[in-house]
């Protein structure tokens, strides 16, 4: 009998180790030099659904043959209260500085168009609301006003909408209510319509397609009682989970980057590859290590005899997929050795 040597050990209690980052992962390794390195393995999964946000109208081939775009990619950082969770904060804002840009203006048009509407009389004609798109909505969002941007967004170049939620709970508001989690996280990750029928005038209806990136951070106790009922219904297998185990009372403050100039320079460069990169893309190493993955992950459901884990590897390998496409573009569309160990590390740290 042939037996095969895989290269992680997920039987132990704790997360795999992050392989050294090399060649093609610059780009990785330039934010986490902006964060402590207590945080380096944590926030790496959480790095690609903020950068993937940044990618439009650009279609990547999977290997089943199905086109896939960069939205849909969800993450969520679980660790204690206090064990720096809000350094994701200050990437966040970093990488989002063009969406900051771009929603002020869209906030001054639709500021306007509030300020005239509240100077007419009621028999007057109001002006019809302008189209506005927000790339990176406010935590805070009503599931009416999510839709209402969905819209917006595929409207206006069909772009991804990200959101960063500090708390879990926060979800529950987006989604219209925690009954709705499981059907609106299902619908973002598949990229599916999400329509919206209203009676009145005043509601919002419509049915755009949902293209959304989120990030979410979350204790280990709201963690388990937020998703205590989503487990088997394949909501659970959608969400990429990080896990900060707890640390010794070492007495050290852990030290951040300072965000410099120079950091930002060469964030920005970054940046463009991904606004820039447009059209169809078949990346075959990528694809072929994919296949591989899947494989693996089939003889270890067979060696545990597992279903569930076998269903929720599916879908670890699809994100971990969309990770190694945006490593390739921001690596001018070439692969690397280093690319795809981060990617096979990504599948089983998940």
């Amino acid at each position: 009998m042939k037996t095969k040597k895989l290269k992680y050990n997920i039987t132990i209690s704790t997360a795999p180790t992050m392989p050294k980052l090399g060649k093609g992962t610059e780009c990785v390794q330039l934010l986490l030099s902006q964060v402590s390195k207590d945080m380096h393995e944590p926030l790496v999964p959480m790095l690609f659904p903020i950068l993937g946000a940044q990618v439009s109208e650009a279609k990547f081939q999977y290997p089943d043959l199905s086109w896939k775009e960069l939205c849909g990619m969800m993450a969520n950082l679980v660790a204690d209260s206090g064990c720096n969770k809000g350094q994701l904060g200050n990437l966040v804002e970093a990488i989002c500085r063009n969406f900051r840009e771009h929603d002020e203006k869209e906030l001054e048009k639709l500021v306007e168009w509030q300020k005239q509407i509240k100077s007419k009389s009621a028999n007057k004609e109001k002006p019809v609301r302008p189209d506005v798109s927000f790339w990176f909505p406010p935590a805070d969002v009503t599931n009416a006003a999510f839709i209402l941007n969905a819209m917006g967004c595929e409207n206006l170049g069909e772009r991804t909408q990200y959101l960063n939620l500090p708390e879990v709970e926060m979800a529950d508001r987006m989604c219209g209510g925690h009954k709705q989690i499981s059907q609106m996280l299902r619908n973002i990750y598949d990229r599916q319509r999400s329509g919206a029928l209203r009676a009145t005038a005043d509601g919002v209806t419509g049915n755009p397609v949902l293209r959304a990136n989120l990030t979410i951070s979350s204790t280990p106790y709201a963690t388990r009682k937020f998703y205590k009922n989503e487990l088997f219904n394949g909501t659970f297998g959608r969400m990429v989970f990080s896990y900060k185990a707890r640390m010794g009372r070492d007495g050290r403050i852990p030290r951040q980057g300072k965000y410099d100039e120079a950091f930002y320079k060469k964030l920005d460069e970054y940046i463009v590859k991904l606004s820039i990169c447009k059209g169809r893309f078949i990346i075959k190493p990528l694809n072929k290590l994919t296949d591989q993955l899947a494989q693996d992950m089939a003889t270890l459901a067979d060696l545990t005899d597992d279903d569930v884990f076998w269903d929720i590897s599916k879908r670890s390998i699809v994100s971990a997929w969309k990770a190694g496409c945006l490593l390739w573009v921001l690596n001018n569309q070439t692969w690397t050795k280093s690319m795809g160990e981060l990617v096979e590390w990504l599948v089983y740290h998940d």
